[in-house]
């Protein structure tokens, strides 16, 4: 359904490629083109911090006014104001999800049509792809940049007669020349982008997931940066939001190096090229949009109202009951065995007699 939009921007990226003379290049002005069609999502997106920014003192004073009390008219009456606050405002939290929700399918169909040159770019059918493949003896799910690196190096008369007969015997006119021709160029310096990185057969590709990994920490390291002295400071307050940044920091970038090692070359270039863009579209957003900054009395007034906010949440829940086990009484369900007193023979007896239904005549 969606066929024709994977076309157009194939037929882009091919043009570009056309222009520059090299695939590399025409990567490079594929994803500085997108970076201009999202602008407008990405300034919304900064408004949107700008607001929070100056939201968050006020934040802070409605939930330590509510401090320590955790019932639910309470808390319901501090969600509430805090929602009222953002209405004047004229903040919505999902206005900053908005712009991710409506890149996200066009950022695919940017990664699939990368992904697939052959389809795309050379705009050659499924059953033409399938036939070459096999006719170089590959097998398994077919990666078309590789395959379309192995098209552009194929120089052996036997396999061009080979491909070219089978491509005849199934009906087609094209040939091996001719799509060699519509197939881009995936040299740069020297280097054949369509191979995959390998830590086993080692060239200068290696490098390509190390700088793809390396920028994408600098673009999460600049944003944070950038963004004041605001949210990321104050949630330093919080040890567990503090951990959590901390492992994304280190998540992400991992999860870069190991997509890029999985891929051909160019995948890792691409990512590069975006990190690269990333940074510097943040640091001008940063010099004409800056995000305020709290003075330092603000900032350390709000981290001690997070601080005795969390202290007395921590309070409240140890004075919690500790709940027995329903099911049966162990001993550890006790800091302490309870004494168990022995009654005497008497006492039992009593006992057990002043049990005994009365019988009346």
């Amino acid at each position: 359904m969606l066929d024709w939009l994977y076309k157009l921007l194939g037929s882009m990226l091919a043009w570009f490629s056309s222009i520059t003379g090299s695939y590399a290049l025409a990567l490079l002005l594929y994803a500085l083109l997108f970076k201009i069609v999202f602008l407008f999502f990405t300034i919304k997106q900064q408004k949107n911090q700008i607001k929070m920014a100056k939201l968050t003192p006020k934040i802070e004073l409605i939930r330590a006014k509510y401090r320590g009390r955790t019932d639910q008219i309470t808390m319901r009456k501090q969600q509430e104001e805090i929602m009222k606050l953002q209405q004047d405002e004229g903040y919505s939290p999902l206005s900053g999800c908005l712009p991710l929700l409506i890149q996200m399918p066009i950022i695919i169909f940017l990664y699939n049509v990368i992904r697939k040159p052959l389809s795309y770019i050379a705009k050659l059918g499924e059953d033409v792809i399938e036939i070459i493949n096999t006719a170089l003896g590959n097998s398994g799910s077919i990666d078309e940049i590789l395959l379309a690196g192995q098209i552009r190096s194929v120089t052996d008369s036997g396999t061009i007669v080979a491909i070219n007969n089978s491509l005849a015997e199934a009906g087609h006119n094209t040939t091996i020349w001719e799509i060699q021709e519509a197939v881009p160029n995936f040299n740069l310096w020297g280097l054949n982008l369509a191979e995959k990185p390998s830590l086993v057969n080692f060239s200068w590709l290696i490098l390509i997931p190390i700088l793809a990994a390396g920028f994408q920490w600098l673009s999460m390291f600049v944003s944070r940066k950038v963004s004041g002295n605001g949210a990321a400071q104050l949630q330093s307050a919080d040890d567990q939001t503090q951990m959590s940044m901390r492992m994304m920091d280190l998540m992400m970038p991992a999860m870069t190096l190991f997509f890029t090692f999985s891929f051909s070359a160019m995948m890792g270039l691409y990512w590069i090229y975006q990190s690269i863009i990333t940074i510097i579209q943040t640091l001008i957003l940063a010099k004409l949009m800056p995000i305020p900054k709290y003075t330092e009395e603000e900032l350390k007034a709000m981290q001690k109202a997070r601080r005795a906010q969390q202290k007395a949440q921590n309070a409240i829940i140890k004075t919690q009951p500790k709940y027995k086990s329903l099911h049966y009484i162990d001993e550890d369900d006790y800091e302490e065995l309870p004494e168990v007193k022995s009654k005497s023979k008497s006492s039992d007896s009593k006992s057990i007699s002043s049990d005994k239904p009365e019988i009346k005549d």
